[in-house]
């Protein structure tokens, strides 16, 4: 019988000679063999989610750009929530909160203490997620969230507290309801604007002084013209020609503060109605939210006005909808539907400061 060799004998009696071994390239050293390409960090699958999640996140922004100031607490909400949603899954989370960051500078908001101290408490929650090593990071999710949900929480109870002026008021039925304004609240013939509807809904007289074109420095002239009429509450709806006609922020504030002191020296309440100067950027910031929480008035919000335009022919969705369905034939100015809309929200913030008492 033949023998084997016994350099033969060693080599199948071992291990293989190292020429025998098969070895594996360096990019194939990590991926499993039951792995697919889309799997792989570099697959396709990876790359399409990616995509995806970028999209949303400019989809995302683009409509908290779009949203009305009355849903702002909810916009941060949402990214808030986005944020604490990967912080949780091990993820930096610093992405969401300067895409909020940057939508509250785009289209600024009045600057309450508790606005400003959620700006603050927000960057320095990204500049930590985002300078911070993976391994430390771990560490510091539960401070970050905290820190994040407890400030929005107290922007939103500051957020609501500013629509709600915390005297307590008493409605003397015998006294009118002044409304002061230009022309969204004189209306345009043959509508005319809310003053009107709102006499529908309510007990007490209705006074309209509305004048077409005026800002706040004529509204302050007219207020012994109101004052005459010894009102029980005056609603102040000015401001939007003051930015058409180049006055100041500092002005225009600095004017509605003065008719509310005015009003309240004769022993008058006050509410503001917020007017918006853009769908995105409103160069005064909220003017009016500003002023109703230094002077501690009623506010209602700007979304009175933006249904308004919305529901317009000039504005999608109103250009796709039908014509009895608008509430604007120009795109700002109320029609009879419109008007009745808001003299409803205004009925509404009576009756939650005075109660049910002055319905009609």
């Amino acid at each position: 019988m033949p023998t084997l060799s016994p350099t033969l004998n060693i080599h199948i009696a071992g291990e293989l000679p190292q020429y025998f071994i098969p070895t594996r390239h360096p990019k194939m050293a990590d991926v499993s063999p039951n792995q697919t390409p889309c799997d792989q960090g570099t697959g396709i699958g990876p790359r399409l989610s990616r995509a995806a999640q970028t999209s949303c996140l400019m989809l995302v922004f683009v409509l908290s750009l779009l949203s009305f100031p009355s849903v702002t607490p909810w916009m941060i909400a949402w990214w808030t929530g986005w944020s604490v949603l990967q912080i949780v899954r091990g993820k930096p989370g610093w992405l969401p909160i300067v895409a909020c960051l940057a939508t509250l500078l785009i289209r600024p908001v009045a600057m309450t203490p508790a606005m400003v101290v959620l700006l603050l408490a927000f960057a320095l929650a990204a500049a930590l997620l985002f300078r911070c090593p993976p391994q430390s990071r771990h560490s510091l999710r539960r401070l970050v969230i905290a820190v994040m949900i407890l400030n929005w929480a107290a922007m939103y109870w500051e957020w609501q507290t500013i629509q709600q002026c915390s005297q307590p008021a008493e409605f003397d039925v015998t006294r009118p309801v002044v409304c002061l304004g230009d022309s969204l609240t004189e209306g345009l013939r043959p509508d005319r604007g809310y003053p009107d509807a709102l006499k529908q809904l309510i007990a007490p007289e209705v006074i309209n002084l509305g004048f077409s074109g005026i800002a706040t420095r004529q509204g302050l002239d007219q207020i012994d013209r109101v004052l005459k009429h010894h009102p029980q509450v005056v609603i102040i709806e000015l401001g939007g020609h003051d930015f058409l006609k180049g006055h100041s922020r500092r002005e225009t504030r600095d004017n509605l503060r003065s008719m509310i002191r005015s009003c309240r020296e004769h022993g008058s309440d006050v509410i503001l109605m917020e007017i918006p100067r853009g769908f995105i950027f409103d160069p005064f910031r909220s003017i009016e939210r500003q002023v109703a929480y230094e002077e501690d008035v009623q506010l209602i919000s700007d979304t009175w006005l933006r249904q308004i335009v919305l529901q317009s022919p000039i504005a999608p969705p109103g250009k796709w909808m039908s014509k009895e369905t608008h509430l604007s034939s120009d795109g700002i100015h109320s029609n009879k539907r419109g008007s009745q809309k808001i003299a409803a929200r205004v009925a509404a913030t009576l009756q939650k400061m005075y109660g049910k008492q002055l319905a009609r």
